[in-house]
C-alpha cells in the first residue's frame, strides 16, 4: 500500500511539474527541469543560470535538471527539438 501511495504523489508532483511548465509556455509533457538543462545546453544564458538555481533547489539530488531531462528522453515525452 506505501509503495502505490509513493508513486501516486510522486506523480502528482510531476503532474504539477509538467503544469507549472506548460503555464509559462512549455511544452505539455515536459517537467520544467528538463526544459531549463534543454535550453542550458542550447547555450541560453538564462536558461543556465535558472538550471543552476534549480539545482541548488534539490542539492540532494546531482545534476537534478540533467537528470530529469535524461529521463524524459528516455522515456520519449520530450519535444522534437530536443531529439537531435
Amino acid at each position: 500500500m506505501k509503495t502505490r501511495l509513493v508513486k501516486y504523489f510522486w506523480n502528482v508532483l510531476i503532474g504539477l511539474d509538467q503544469f507549472i511548465n506548460t503555464m509559462l509556455a512549455g511544452h505539455p509533457d515536459e517537467t520544467f527541469s528538463a526544459r531549463t538543462y534543454r535550453k542550458a545546453i542550447a547555450g541560453q544564458w538564462f536558461w543556465r543560470a535558472m538550471c543552476a538555481f534549480i539545482d541548488s533547489l534539490f542539492f540532494w539530488q546531482d545534476d537534478h535538471c540533467r537528470k530529469s531531462h535524461e529521463n524524459e528522453l528516455r522515456r520519449g515525452h520530450s519535444p522534437r527539438e530536443s531529439a537531435g
